[in-house]
């Protein structure tokens, strides 16, 4: 089938093509736009079922909103080099399901709300070198459940909310090196079930609520530094999310309800000293989530009381004294019992959980260092190092004492030194003790003096009777 060419009109006559103009030229399927229309008008082809393609001049400015919403045959959109089009407004392609690709000329700034919604057919979108585009619209490529994968150009400030929401086939998303993105709206990448691939770019300062919730093959994230917030449900029901790492000097400061429940393989994470807030339900559901550490200085003032660890693998939580401190204030203010360092305390819904100062954690693994490990040969292997004198076989050496002390001199704050077992001991002694509201000091015993009550009453009464023994036999 042959194109047909609609001529350009005068220059003193309307220049934007409507559904009129295709109607004079007998609304043949495959047409030629010449140069000299600088516009598409709105619903120009709406429901226009008998286009397949269309050839759009470099005069064109603007494709107005539903300018081919509903055309379900057109499966080709060819825009000529140079093109000055700037604009893609509301709907253009809206349920467009035949359409396979297109590429987006350079000087487009605004792809608009629901521009791509529902194209179900479209494979691949690739945007011309040295592009302005500036925002995606609100659904803008809603439901293209055949993209498998998309660069976003470096000029792109703003995904609104929902853009590639249901996008299930999306693979990979790659955003050009310089980006300046710093806005990600709300459920942008909710239901995107094969997304593998992405990493937020450095500028962008909020997460938004829903943003990856059900991305169920996506299995690391890297949050960049500028991220000051994570939004409800960000990541719920991330089922393959293993590894979530926050860039140093990360200015993160809450995490909201919901953020990480349900991403049942996040195995540990470390919360970044700037947090101040996590709400409820934040980790809720996280069945592989064995250890959460909190950093150096940690701000935490807050965790959400209505189980925000609960069904969790929780069993170890690393923090300051000053931020479990902050956390106990709070907790008291809500009648609820205090946390303390060691074992069994209730974690925000999960039970049983071993806290640990950072001090602590530091000192063990410096001590760690200086201590080599063998290799475990079971029953008879024991045997034969006990009493045949078989040597002990080494998985790995001790590192030299003065290494190990820089070990832990390069994981302890400035100006702290490493402390031995026996002192953390102490400490942790004297800690218990006045938690338990004892100002005494403990008893202590004198070498070689047994102080047993019964035994010392026993001997004294058996001394009394020897004495008036003897009294006895001197009178007689």
């Amino acid at each position: 089938m042959d194109p047909y060419t609609i001529p350009a009109p005068d220059p003193d006559e309307d220049t934007t093509f409507r559904t009129q103009d295709w109607n004079d030229h007998g609304r043949e399927p495959i047409i030629i736009l010449e140069d000299g229309w600088t516009a598409i008008e709105e619903e120009a082809f709406m429901d226009a079922t008998e286009l397949l393609m269309i050839r759009i001049p470099a005069s064109v400015l603007d494709i107005r909103m539903n300018a081919f919403k509903g055309a379900t045959n057109l499966h080709q959109v060819d825009f000529v080099e140079d093109s000055l089009l700037e604009f893609i407004r509301e709907g253009a392609f809206d349920s467009a399901i035949s359409l396979e690709r297109i590429h987006i000329p350079a000087a487009v700034t605004h792809i608009g709300h629901g521009a791509f919604n529902g194209a179900m057919g479209l494979e691949q979108v690739t945007f011309e070198q040295g592009s302005q585009l500036v925002m995606f619209g609100f659904q803008a490529f809603y439901g293209a459940i055949s993209l498998a994968s998309i660069r976003i150009p470096a000029s792109v400030t703003t995904i609104g909310h929902e853009a590639f929401r249901n996008a299930s086939s999306l693979v990979e998303v790659v955003f050009e090196e310089g980006s300046i993105l710093d806005f990600i709206g709300d459920a942008v990448f909710r239901d995107a079930t094969a997304l593998q691939r992405i990493r937020i770019p450095a500028g962008v300062t909020e997460i938004g609520d829903g943003v990856f919730q059900n991305a169920t093959s996506l299995e690391r994230i890297n949050i960049p530094s500028s991220v000051t917030y994570i939004g409800r449900h960000a990541f719920y029901n991330a089922t393959s999310l293993g590894e979530v790492i926050f860039e140093p000097g990360s200015r993160l400061e809450m995490i909201r309800e919901g953020a990480f429940m349900d991403a049942t393989s996040l195995q540990t994470i470390q919360i970044p000293a700037s947090v101040i807030d996590i709400r409820d339900l934040a980790f809720n559901n996280t069945p592989r989530l064995r250890e959460i550490t909190f950093e150096q200085n940690s701000q935490i003032g807050y965790i959400g009381i209505n189980f925000t660890f609960s069904r969790s693998g929780l069993t170890k939580v690393v923090i300051g004294e000053s931020a479990l401190n902050r956390l106990n204030i709070h907790r008291q203010a809500h009648n609820v019992p205090p946390l303390r360092f060691g074992e069994n305390n209730y974690f925000y819904g999960k039970s049983n959980v071993k806290i640990v100062s950072r001090t602590q954690q530091i000192n063990t693994l410096a001590m760690l260092a200086r201590k080599p490990e063998y290799k475990n040969r079971g029953v008879v292997g024991r045997f034969q190092e006990t009493f045949l004198g078989k040597p002990k076989i080494i998985t790995r050496k001790a590192l030299p004492p003065e290494m190990a002390t820089e070990v832990g001199r390069y994981l302890m704050p400035a100006g702290v030194e490493p402390k031995s077992p026996a002192v953390l001991a102490a400490r942790a002694a004297a800690a218990a003790n006045a938690r338990a509201g004892g100002a005494h000091k403990p008893r202590t015993r004198k070498q070689g003096i047994r102080r047993t009550g019964r035994k010392a009453s026993s001997k004294l009464r058996m001394q009394k009777r020897k004495s008036k023994r003897r009294r006895t036999m001197k009178r007689k």
